[in-house]
């Protein structure tokens, strides 16, 4: 049987996404939460939205896993100064340390990746992913509107 270019690319995205998900099982975490300390890891502070939106994840998902972190003393909460209906979200001091904790051997397994696959394919590796998922989403997007015209027409 002959597979597809586009179907072995499918089978690679979805093998290596198991293992983001085999990793948080096998590590006792949700991936809603593995995901939350990921970003908040990477990228220190954002809010509600941008979590939603940079992980894909449902809200409820993320608002949970914000309240058990929020609870657990983790996760604090500021309110922008700029507009006060924005509220941040901010690893505490012990949030960083048990993210820091929790998230090492991943770190540790994408290092390794990384370095055997070497600086140029994984420039490469991104670029065309991102542009692989960025065009996807827009096809995706472009068929759903067409089916939401069709169903009013």
């Amino acid at each position: 049987m002959d597979i597809s270019d586009t179907a072995k690319l499918n089978l690679a995205i979805v093998h290596g996404s198991h293992g983001y998900d085999y990793w948080d099982q096998t590590h006792g975490m949700t991936s809603y939460l593995s995901m939350i300390l990921y970003e908040l890891t990477i990228r220190k502070k954002l809010t509600q939205k941008q979590l939603v939106d940079l992980t894909d994840l449902p809200k409820q998902s993320i608002n949970k896993g914000i309240k058990q972190l929020i609870e657990s003393g983790y996760l604090s909460m500021t309110v922008d100064p700029q507009d006060k209906r924005v509220r941040f979200c901010e690893l505490t001091p012990t949030g960083e340390k048990f993210a820091h904790e929790k998230l090492h051997s991943l770190f540790e397994i994408e290092d390794k990746t990384a370095k055997k696959l070497g600086k140029e394919k994984m420039k490469q590796l991104t670029a065309l992913n991102e542009e692989w998922s960025n065009t996807f989403w827009h096809f995706l997007t472009e068929e759903r509107s067409n089916e939401c015209r069709l169903l009013k027409s």
